[in-house]
């Protein structure tokens, strides 16, 4: 686990990420808005694997998130936006094939899945948080007697609430490989508004087991030196895929896809949209790298979707 420049999670991130995105067209004033396939594009439909907060449901908050993201696109572009939490991935994608929804934002792991099913879902860009692919890392203090992840049956976990779902994915597969729901596998399962404190309580002794990131993890080593050097790794994941924000083949013409894909890409370059990737404490976006679809097979072999039913 080396060290790396580092911002720090923040609840809610991957499906915020939508915002960076919407706010990045700014980037590309000269490009007027396109005619698309069925006439002029006069509203953006823009769906969303989860939701906009990271929070587990609607309510005030989400709609207000919701209200306040839909303007800033209206006042900005000139696009009208209609932002729609989907009921999952499956749905999402589903919506996405037929032509319900412009544009969706996937968890990675959940677009290796789509896109199993649907070959015309193409990804348009990637969102990073330092790392282009996180690892998941379970961490225990340092005097643990567990050296692999059957050994942490029983303790408590400290797991972060950041909306990275990739961290309770790998942990619910590695509790299903010893016969046991994650609930069931550790003796209590807390939420925590950061992986910073989940540490913290580990090292201290309130918490037996945490799991963050790779770029988390990084963090923390920088931060807090001393504390660091008092935990152990005991498990790890492969890397996963990222954050995707994914189209439909020929359902957007191409000089749309272009005005979103470039504003994406510039999305640091501004003063403004440096202010936005600081606010919501991501790195910035990626074009898409060669070796992408063979992480994606590998994640479909290793971490398949669960079985429906």
């Amino acid at each position: 686990m080396t060290v790396r420049p580092f911002v720090p999670t923040h609840p809610g991130q991957r499906a915020l990420l939508l915002a960076f995105g919407l706010a990045a067209l700014l980037t590309l004033p000269t490009i007027p808005v396109v005619q698309g396939q069925q006439g002029k594009l006069n509203m953006l439909r823009i769906g969303a694997s989860g939701s906009l907060t990271g929070g587990a449901g609607g309510g005030k908050s989400e709609a207000a998130a919701t209200e306040s993201l839909e303007s800033f696109i209206k006042d900005e572009t000139g696009l009208k936006a209609e932002i729609v939490r989907q009921k999952g991935w499956d749905g999402l994608a589903e919506r996405l094939a037929k032509g319900e929804l412009d544009l969706g934002v996937f968890q990675g792991y959940e677009f290796a899945w789509a896109r199993e099913k649907h070959d015309g879902l193409k990804p348009l860009t990637l969102a990073l948080n330092v790392y282009r692919y996180p690892v998941v890392y379970v961490v225990t203090q340092r005097n643990n007697a567990a050296t692999n992840f059957a050994g942490l049956q029983g303790q408590s976990l400290a797991l972060p609430a950041t909306g990275q779902g990739y961290l309770r994915l790998f942990l619910e597969r590695q509790a299903e490989a010893q016969g046991k729901k994650l609930e069931a596998f550790f003796s209590k399962v807390k939420a925590y508004e950061n992986s910073e404190e989940a540490l913290d309580d580990v090292v201290d002794g309130v918490e037996k087991v945490a799991v963050g990131d790779r770029a988390a993890l990084d963090a923390y080593k920088r931060r807090k030196p001393g504390r660091f050097k008092q935990l152990k790794e005991v498990a790890h994941s492969q890397p996963f895929p990222p954050t995707v924000i994914a189209y439909y083949d020929s359902r957007l013409d191409k000089a749309t896809l272009l005005r979103f894909r470039m504003g994406l890409l510039n999305a640091g370059r501004t003063e403004r949209g440096q202010t936005t990737l600081t606010f919501f404490r991501i790195t910035g976006f990626e074009a898409v790298p060669a070796d992408f679809d063979r992480v994606l097979a590998e994640m479909r072999k290793t971490i398949p979707p669960p079985a429906k039913g």
